[in-house]
């Protein structure tokens, strides 16, 4: 009899009698390059990684160090912390099983339990650990805890041996990435309520700082270095909102601001 039931449950399925319910599958995320949007680097594997579907990459430009990393996609850290051979790491837990992981930084900007959104800075790209080549970002997407083929807004990462065979245009442009411009300084910098208008209020201090944006003020000149822009910041010694002079960037030239990726960095409004 019961035999008998299924097959007619089976002939009214087939005559769209009957309806089958279905259950919800949720949505693979959609990952893309943790870098700022617009960048463009090679992207690789080699034997040490294992499997090989572990992914590294730079900056064919030479700015590797320094650039700004952001979340593949959305989710909640399960790990930001320091170990020997994985250096500065973090880990980001996504739906549906999947996790992204970060090795290598130079410094680590999240906490466990922070919740990020897609595009949000996590830290800076470095070479901690034992990255022996330089200043790379090691990346891996796992879901249920088995490292995948890694995909990038939709699409699949070739596995090459070598940088310089395959290249990648970071389309992560939805996120708060660009709300924070990180820069290297060559010397401390005095920093003013307003651009090069005295007293001084403080110090940035040398080193890698974030800057929020850009005006046009009082040119600096020192012999034949000079620059016009002022950098909106918090200062290491001194209240937040203030201003350095870009002429203070260890990277740059004359009149640039630029952070530490190579883009412009944007207009105070």
């Amino acid at each position: 009899m019961k035999l008998i039931r299924l097959a007619l449950l089976a002939i009214l399925v087939a005559a769209g009698l009957i309806a089958v319910p279905t259950t919800a599958m949720a949505a693979d995320p959609v990952f893309q390059m943790p870098i700022p949007c617009g960048l463009r680097w090679t992207t690789a594997t080699h034997s040490g990684h294992n499997p090989k579907e572990k992914l590294d990459m730079v900056d064919p430009g030479g700015n590797t160090r320094g650039t700004t990393v952001l979340a593949a996609a959305a989710g909640r850290v399960s790990v930001s912390t320091f170990v020997a051979d994985a250096g500065n790491m973090i880990v980001i837990d996504h739906a549906d099983g999947w996790q992204t992981r970060y090795l290598h930084l130079d410094r680590r900007d999240v906490a466990v339990g922070n919740e990020v959104a897609q595009g949000a800075p996590i830290g800076l790209v470095g070479n901690t650990g034992s990255a022996t080549t330089g200043a790379h970002l090691h990346f891996e997407e796992k879901q249920n805890g088995v490292v995948k083929q890694v995909t990038f807004d939709g699409h699949l990462v070739p596995i090459t041996w070598s940088y310089g065979e395959h290249f990648e245009t970071s389309a992560n442009c939805s996120g708060p990435g660009d709300s924070k411009f990180w820069v290297d300084t060559f010397a401390d910098a005095p920093g003013y309520a307003s651009p090069g208008v005295e007293p001084s209020t403080g110090t940035l201090r040398k080193g890698t700082s974030y800057v929020y944006c850009r005006v046009e003020g009082p040119v600096v000149r020192v012999g034949d270095s000079y620059n016009k822009w002022w950098l909106k910041t918090d200062l290491d010694v001194g209240p937040a909102n203030q201003y350095v002079s870009a002429y203070y960037l260890s990277r740059w030239g004359n009149d640039e601001a630029k952070d530490n990726s190579g883009r412009d960095i944007k207009n105070c409004t």
